[in-house]
């Protein structure tokens, strides 16, 4: 009698095969799509025609479509390696979407006028974003040959910023000059407030939103009342049901349920913080809504970076541990000097009044030419052990999961109850639902040298997930990069055509 043991490995073997044959028939479809696509005579009426005709045939909107079709003219145009790659079934749409989007910012060239010689300057550096392009497309497919798309975007944006024509301080100096409150009308009466502005401070304020809504349902701060909408009570509160004060010491409300959900106090949050006093926390009785709170958002900064920065506005200099010589290829020394966790590259100087204000951020300082961290800050007392391992993990460990860190819990690899060590070789970040997944079930993980976390699957499968690379522009040789298995079982029993090299990279 066939165990159920083996019925899933058998079923896992054909999905893995299934996988590779929908790989292929999507690169058919691609394929099929950017041909006709070619095709098409001059004029948006045959442009227009094509893509409905194209959307009933595949069941899908016009809209999505028409990205394809444009895809399909960048990849034609500017990445050909890329689309090759894509033809084979190697990688998929969702990995050459992520390449052409983080590729953007090489071309993002800003004006400096509008005369003739600013004409001829933009003209030089288009030349010159042409011939980038290539690189970082050279140097972003060894990637995409071996991880997701969702964990290809974050490296992406590090080798698109390596190789762009324009400095990301210009850039960004560009587009904070254009930030901007605007109202969205939509159905039912409700409306979205859009703001574009700086990414580090709208990631601190979703951040501070956040917070309050975790500390309004763990009833240790007052809960902001709901504006007087349809279905509010008289007093402002869900439903009519009044919360009770915190007490002085901060402990847990006794109060009656808030059913709002973490969207819906977030709102009502930001509404009470903007519509009573625009600069700091609203008052709600004796208290203020998340006063006591702060938003938290990690930043990885070079020591370089930092040292320059210090350097234009006073401070001591953090010397690297490990020198290198300068490169002459400009591309080689534009390593990004900071980063925003979750976002990706951002200017130095827009960073410096975070890292100036350390009481309510955390700081990370790696080395600028292997990415090892060198030290860690934070806004808090904390565990050294705590803040190297946010530094190393950077997200959840389960092979794909990119669930930031302060999302995550710290995981004793092998089991403390069981006599591990409570150690950073021993340590790793997983997010509730795969930390519960590793108690209770048969999921297994072994950690080696450097946090390399070997996964075990029920049907006896290996994954091997490391951590990521903080700064993969600075590798100067692909063929070193070690191989990382993602979605493949190292070891398993291969079905025909199932072959490794698919997911080998070559370059």
């Amino acid at each position: 009698m066939t165990s159920s043991l083996e019925i899933r490995a058998e079923a896992i073997h054909g999905l893995e095969s299934v996988a590779r044959e929908l790989r292929r028939a999507e690169a058919r479809r691609f394929e099929l799509l950017a041909r006709g696509y070619r095709a098409l005579p001059p004029g948006e009426t045959h442009l227009r025609a094509y893509r409905a005709e194209a959307a009933l045939a595949l069941g899908l909107t016009e809209y999505r479509v028409d990205a394809l079709l444009s895809l399909a003219a960048e990849l034609a145009e500017d990445y050909c390696d890329t689309e090759s790659l894509l033809r084979e079934g190697r990688i998929t749409v969702a990995h050459a979407e992520v390449i052409t989007a983080a590729g953007h910012v090489i071309t993002n060239i800003v004006a400096t006028g509008v005369d003739a010689a600013a004409g001829a300057e933009v003209a030089e550096k288009t030349v010159l974003a042409s011939a980038r392009r290539k690189e970082y497309e050279h140097a972003v497919l060894a990637y995409a040959l071996e991880e997701s798309p969702n964990r290809l975007k974050p490296i992406a944006k590090r080798l698109a910023e390596q190789w762009s024509v324009e400095s990301i301080e210009a850039r960004q100096a560009a587009a904070t000059a254009r930030r901007r409150v605007t109202v969205v009308e939509l159905a039912d009466g409700m409306a979205e407030l859009r703001v574009y502005m700086p990414a580090v401070q709208a990631f601190g304020l979703h951040d501070h939103l956040t917070r309050i809504a975790n500390a309004v349902k763990r009833k240790t701060i007052p809960a902001p009342p709901v504006p007087h909408l349809p279905g509010a009570g008289p007093d402002g509160t869900a439903g009519g049901v009044a919360t009770a004060g915190a007490t002085a010491d901060g402990a847990a409300l006794d109060s009656s349920e808030d059913t709002r959900g973490a969207d819906e106090i977030r709102v009502d949050a930001l509404h009470e913080l903007l519509s009573r006093d625009p600069f700091v926390a609203a008052e709600i009785g004796t208290r203020r809504v998340g006063a006591e709170l702060r938003g938290r958002v990690q930043l990885v900064v070079t020591a370089d970076g930092l040292d320059a920065l210090l350097a234009r506005h006073g401070g001591t200099v953090i010397r690297d541990t490990e020198s290198r010589p300068s490169s002459s290829d400009p591309a080689e020394n534009a390593t990004v000097k900071c980063e925003l966790q979750g976002y990706g590259p951002v200017s130095i100087d827009a960073a410096r009044p975070i890292i100036a204000s350390r009481s309510q951020w955390d700081l990370l300082t790696v080395c600028s030419h292997t990415g090892e961290v060198i030290r860690t800050d934070s806004y808090r007392p904390a565990k050294p052990q705590e803040r190297f391992l946010v530094a190393r993990d950077g997200h959840c460990r389960f092979p794909g999961c990119v669930a930031p860190t302060h999302r995550s819990e710290i995981d004793h690899t092998f089991d403390a109850a069981l006599g591990g060590p409570t150690a950073t070789d021993n340590l790793a970040h997983l997010c509730r639902r795969h930390h519960t997944l590793k108690g209770s079930s048969d999921w297994t993980v072994e950690q080696r040298a450097g946090g390399v976390l070997d996964w075990t699957s029920p049907t006896g499968r290996t994954y091997i997930d490391r951590p990521p690379d903080r700064l993969p522009e600075r590798r100067t040789s692909h063929s070193s990069r070690r191989s990382r298995v993602r979605f493949e079982p190292v070891g398993a029993s291969a079905s025909p055509g199932s072959s490794t090299e698919d997911f080998t990279p070559e370059f």
